[in-house]
């Protein structure tokens, strides 16, 4: 079996202590084989922050995955955003922004959609460029035909529950109507996402019968589920407790389950929050 965790939204700066060695001891002794970081690293991204992040990394035994949220970069140093957004990320994070990790039944990859600047006044929210939409078939090239395809990202395609995405709320990541099909195409079976502080998973695909992407014309029906993360360590929750995400894959069978932190310990979901069978068809 292949376990993975997806922790989001650290924002190391306004962590609990205790819950911090917590959350290390029980990804720790899961034997976890990669742990999905999905942004927010930091509450401000300064420095001390970072090293707390890099120190929190370096206590996994299991490999990271990490992309960037919007909080991993300056608001406080404008020439520093808009000259070089990513410097302090890559002095103690990692060398790349948007890295993968390939095994024999799954493949990740990263996609950062935070951003230095948009029009908008509010800079927090997340964008991906045409070019990194129309570079996904290059990303997962290698990849094996019945291995399940796994997206990360910090910010949300689609909101619980949502029905219409051209009135999609101001959180979700703009061009996610085109992100969308393009992992329709891409036959990607799961998006892990955070920056909302909450947990809760929605489903796209393209079966008529359902809320639909539209992609283009003859690809195949498949429906793409997108799993929201609440933040892992930060004081800053949103009515809902500190909680990370456990992916199972087994057999051709992916499930996802809730882990809560529960003031002492933390408590593995019994039901998954989904469930995903192993693709049967091909990429084209």
């Amino acid at each position: 079996m292949t376990t993975i965790a997806q922790v989001s939204d650290l924002h190391f700066g306004s962590e609990e202590r205790s819950t911090t060695e917590a959350l290390i001891d029980e990804l720790n002794r899961e034997r976890l084989d990669l742990v999905i970081v999905s942004g927010d690293l930091t509450l401000a991204a300064r420095d001390e922050e970072f090293a707390r992040a890099r120190a929190f990394i370096d206590a996994l035994d299991a490999p990271t995955l990490s992309v960037p949220g919007n909080h991993d970069i300056t608001p406080w140093n404008i020439p520093e955003r808009f000259a070089a957004p990513y410097r302090r990320w890559h002095r103690h994070v990692s060398d790349t922004i948007e890295p993968s990790w390939f095994s024999d039944d799954v493949a990740v990859v990263g996609l950062n959609t935070a951003r230095r600047m948009r029009l908008r006044l509010d800079w927090s929210h997340g964008s991906l460029s045409r070019r990194q939409i129309e570079g996904l078939a290059q990303r997962f090239d290698g990849a094996g035909p019945d291995v399940f395809r796994i997206i990360v990202a910090h910010h949300p395609f689609i909101e619980e529950e949502a029905q219409d995405l051209s009135n999609r709320p101001r959180a979700i990541v703009k061009r996610a109507e085109k992100a969308l099909a393009a992992f329709v195409e891409q036959r990607v079976d799961l998006v892990t996402a955070g920056h909302l502080h909450r947990t809760y998973a929605a489903a796209f695909h393209t079966a008529p019968d359902e809320p639909t992407v539209i992609a283009e014309a003859g690809t195949p029906a498949h429906r793409v589920t997108v799993i929201q993360a609440g933040t892992a360590l930060s004081s800053r929750t949103r009515e809902e407790p500190n909680a990370f995400n456990r992916i199972e894959i087994e057999q051709g069978r992916l499930a996802v389950h809730t882990v809560t932190w529960l003031d002492t310990r933390w408590e593995r979901d019994p039901e998954p929050l989904v469930t995903i069978e192993r693709p049967s068809a091909a990429v084209p």
